[in-house]
């Protein structure tokens, strides 16, 4: 692979991604249903306020509301639309184009490095398992140049669904990046790079491979879940 496939490579990965961004972000944003970012407390201690007669230290119990009943796709991306605008659904898109630049670019470049070396000369053929080491180093590799962009990605996904008071308000990836590094340290840019690893764009791969389809969707959604609440 030369040059000219490193490029072309690179600029189908930015445009599937800015293409799936808004889907991506509605994804996100379902996944972070529930989550609130004021005090609640398992019970409330309410002392009545006509407790004349009541013995020092009385309280009522008072037990929090239920959670908000989680909407569907739809539902999420009308309500991002009325209150933030159709901008909205491509918040983080620089993230994202960044992202894919770095970690695109990476995966392929060292997964054609690791073929050339580790072909058989005399028969042409790469073994299996060579194949199968050589797309996990790339990928660990790739996915570790692409996390802070990744991180970046999500918070400003997320950040219209905190309270106004409360949003980061980034302006570009650079700027997250910057602001984060400054406010929370270079280690917030490597943010549950471990557990998450890659499962989104190789879990059709080497997952399919070891577990049924469905359980290794299911494995894919809890990282894709989990990684999202602990980015942001």
């Amino acid at each position: 692979m030369g040059v000219k496939g490193f490029v072309e490579g690179g600029i189908a990965s930015i445009v599937a991604g800015c293409s799936t961004h808004p889907l991506d972000l509605l994804k996100v944003r379902m996944q972070l249903q529930g989550e609130t970012h004021a005090p609640n407390p398992a019970v409330q201690s309410l002392r009545p306020a006509l407790a004349f007669h009541a013995a020092p230290g009385s309280s009522i119990h008072v037990a929090p509301p239920p959670p908000a009943a989680r909407v569907g796709l739809i539902t999420v991306g009308v309500r991002i639309v009325q209150q933030e605008g159709v901008a909205a659904l491509f918040s983080g898109v620089s993230a994202t184009v960044l992202r894919q630049t770095l970690y695109s670019t990476t995966r392929m470049g060292l997964y054609d490095i690791l073929k050339q070396k580790w072909t058989d000369p005399k028969s042409g053929n790469m073994p299996l398992v060579r194949k199968i080491g050589a797309g996990l180093v790339a990928g660990g590799i790739g996915a570790a140049v692409g996390n802070p962009a990744d991180v970046a990605m999500v918070r400003m996904q997320a950040d219209g669904r905190l309270p106004l008071a409360e949003r980061r308000n980034y302006k570009s990836v650079i700027d997250a990046i910057t602001r984060m590094s400054k406010q929370e340290g270079i280690t917030s840019l490597v943010a549950r790079l471990i557990p998450y690893g890659e499962p989104r764009d190789d879990r059709d791969g080497l997952t399919a491979g070891v577990v049924r389809s469905d359980q290794g969707d299911d494995l894919s959604k809890g990282l894709d879940e989990g990684r999202a609440r602990g980015l942001t």
